[in-house]
């Protein structure tokens, strides 16, 4: 291991690597293509989610000797709508992290070309010290 690896100097001195630059049009022309496909997944879980709600109203009026075959299909169904719920609210994340770069790129910009007003009413505004 390389001396300036390890975890005290590191420590001591900082990591070397630079801050990564955020390109807010990037970010934006991402978050844009996410809204437009974003209502594809909605849908596809509606779907499932009725399925399964039918299966759970059968289940509740099955015999005993169809209940197995019941949560067997209902088990398909919920490892589908985990899978895709997963996938949507990574996304979700995701372009909500984006927007909270852009955002404080936005405040960068803004305190850099001294418009000291706009900085410090965002930064007083709860929405805008992203604790959500």
């Amino acid at each position: 291991m390389k001396v300036y690896e390890r975890s005290l100097w590191i420590k001591m001195f900082g990591s070397k690597q630079p801050k990564k630059k955020v390109d807010s049009l990037k970010d934006i022309q991402a978050i844009i293509e996410f809204l437009e496909h974003v209502q594809d997944d909605p849908k596809s879980l509606l779907e499932d989610l009725r399925d399964l709600e039918e299966l759970e109203k059968e289940r509740k009026v099955a015999s005993k000797k169809l209940i197995p075959v019941n949560l067997e299909a209902q088990e398909e169904i919920l490892d589908k709508i985990i899978q895709k719920y997963e996938f949507f609210q990574n996304d979700v994340d995701i372009n909500g992290l984006r927007v909270k770069q852009i955002a404080e790129e936005f405040l960068n910009q803004a305190s850099h070309e001294k418009m000291k007003k706009i900085v410090n009413d965002k930064k007083k505004d709860p929405r805008w010290r992203f604790q959500w």
